[in-house]
C-alpha cells in the first residue's frame, strides 16, 4: 500500500494536485482514498461531490473522506472527552463553551493521523492520498507521532501510577475530577496508536511539496523541506503548479520571465525530481480534475520517486555514524546536544530529539561533519 502526503503554503494548489494523484492512481487500477485532513476540507469543492466523515465513493475505485474531529471524538474517544466536559463544567464553564474546550488544541491533527492509521492496518485500500493543511499545520500534524513518544517514554508510566494513589485522596480535597483508571487507559491507546504511526510514515509515506514559482512560497517549502528531513519522513518531490507557457503574451511577459528565474532556483535548490503543472486556462475542478491528471501524469504517481532513508546508521572502519539530510540551513546554526539516549539536534529554527538506537546509545559522541546538505555524527 502506498501513503502520500500533499503539503504546501496556502492557495498554492495543493488539494488539485492531491485530488489529481488520486484520480490518476485509480485510473491505474488502484483502490484510492483520498483523505482531506485540512480543517477548510475544501476537497469537497474540489471534486464538486460532497463528502463526509466516513468514505464515500466518488468513481470507480475512488473514494474519499474529509476528517471530522468532532465524529470521530463521539465514535472513538468519548471517554476522554466525556471527562473533559466534567472537569471544565466542575469549573462553572457553560456547556455549550465546554463542549468546544473538550477539543482540545491539536487533537484536529492527531484525529486526522489516526484515522489514516486505521485505514492503512484495515489494508482496504492499496493507495491513500492525504491532502494535508497549509505547511504549518502539517508540519505540526507530523511532528505528533515524535512528541507524543518522547512524552509517553518519559511521563506517561509515571502520572498512570500515580494517579491511581493520589485521585481517592486528592479529589475530594481539590474539588476537581481526575482522570479514572478507564480514561488514562484510553489516553496509553491513542498514544500507543500515535506511536505507530510513526513508524507506518517512515516505512510507506512520501511527502509531496507543491508550490508556485513565487519567492515567499519556495522560501517556506525551503523550510518545510528541512524540517521534514529532520524528522525523517521521505520527500521524493516537488509539484510546482501554475506555471505559465512562455507563449503567454506580452501582459504576462514579465510573470513569465521571473518564473523562469524561480524555476531555475528550485532546480538548483531541492535534490529530488521536479514535476511542473501549467497554469490552465479555467478552473480546475469536477470534470477538468479527471481530464488533467491524465495530462499531468504520465508516470505512476503512487510509486516512490527517490528511495532511501533521510537517516542512516552506518559503520565507518572504528566508528558508527548517523547520517541525515538537513538541507537550507548554514552550518553555524546546527547545535548539537548530547544526554544518554537521546541527542537533540537544532537546525535554525528546528529541533528534533531523537532516541538513539541501542548501537549509539552505548557509545561516545566524538564528531559531526556538515557538507553538501548532509549533516554526520560519528560515536565510537
Amino acid at each position: 500500500m502506498s501513503i502520500i502526503l500533499f503539503t504546501g503554503k496556502g492557495g498554492v494548489g495543493k488539494t488539485t494536485v492531491a485530488a489529481m494523484t488520486a484520480i490518476k492512481a485509480s485510473n491505474l487500477g488502484y483502490k484510492t482514498l483520498v483523505i482531506s485532513t485540512d480543517p477548510a476540507h475544501s476537497l469537497s469543492d474540489s471534486f464538486q461531490f460532497q463528502l463526509g466523515a466516513e468514505p464515500r465513493k466518488i468513481a470507480e475505485r475512488l473514494y474519499g473522506i474529509e476528517v471530522n474531529v468532532e465524529h470521530e471524538l463521539r465514535q472513538h474517544w468519548d471517554i476522554i472527552k466525556d471527562y473533559l466536559l466534567l472537569f471544565f463544567k466542575s469549573q462553572g464553564i457553560e456547556d455549550v463553551i465546554a463542549e468546544e474546550l473538550a477539543i482540545l488544541p491539536g487533537f484536529d491533527e492527531i484525529a486526522s493521523l489516526l484515522k489514516l492509521l486505521e485505514f492503512s492496518e484495515k489494508g482496504d485500500y492499496d493507495a491513500i492520498i492525504l491532502d494535508c493543511a497549509p505547511t504549518g499545520e502539517t508540519l505540526r500534524l507530523l511532528s505528533v507521532p515524535e512528541v507524543a513518544r518522547w512524552y509517553m517514554n518519559r511521563f506517561f508510566g509515571i502520572e498512570k501510577k500515580l494517579m491511581k494513589i493520589v485521585k481517592p485522596i486528592a479529589e475530594p480535597l481539590i474539588k476537581v475530577p481526575l482522570p479514572s483508571e478507564e480514561v488514562m487507559d484510553k489516553v496509553q491507546e491513542m498514544y500507543e496508536k500515535i506511536g505507530r504511526i510513526k513508524d507506518l510514515l517512515e516505512e510507506r509515506a512520501a511527502v509531496r511539496i507543491v508550490m508556485n514559482p513565487e519567492k515567499m512560497v519556495i522560501k517556506e517549502s525551503e523550510r518545510a523541506f528541512t524540517y521534514l528531513n529532520l524528522f525523517g519522513y521521505t520527500v521524493d518531490c516537488v509539484v510546482v503548479n501554475k506555471v505559465f507557457p512562455k507563449e503567454s503574451g506580452e501582459f504576462l511577459s514579465e510573470w513569465v520571465r521571473m518564473q523562469e528565474e524561480y524555476l531555475k532556483r528550485i532546480k538548483e535548490s531541492f535534490p529530488v525530481p521536479i514535476i511542473q503543472i501549467p497554469f490552465q486556462r479555467t478552473e480546475v475542478v469536477g470534470e477538468r480534475l479527471f481530464e488533467l491528471a491524465e495530462k499531468v501524469f504520465d508516470f505512476d504517481p503512487t510509486k516512490k520517486l527517490i528511495e532511501g532513508k533521510p537517516i542512516r546508521v552506518e559503520k565507518e572502519d572504528e566508528f558508527f555514524v548517523l547520517s541525515m539530510k538537513v538541507p537550507f540551513v548554514k552550518k553555524e546554526d546546527i547545535e548539537i546536544y548530547r544526554r544518554g539516549e537521546e541527542l537533540t539536534i537544532v537546525a535554525g529554527q528546528w529541533k528534533r530529539t531523537i532516541f538513539l538506537p541501542q548501537a549509539l546509545r552505548i557509545r561516545e559522541t566524538v564528531g559531526a561533519s556538515y557538507n553538501n546538505n548532509e549533516l554526520r555524527i560519528r560515536f565510537r
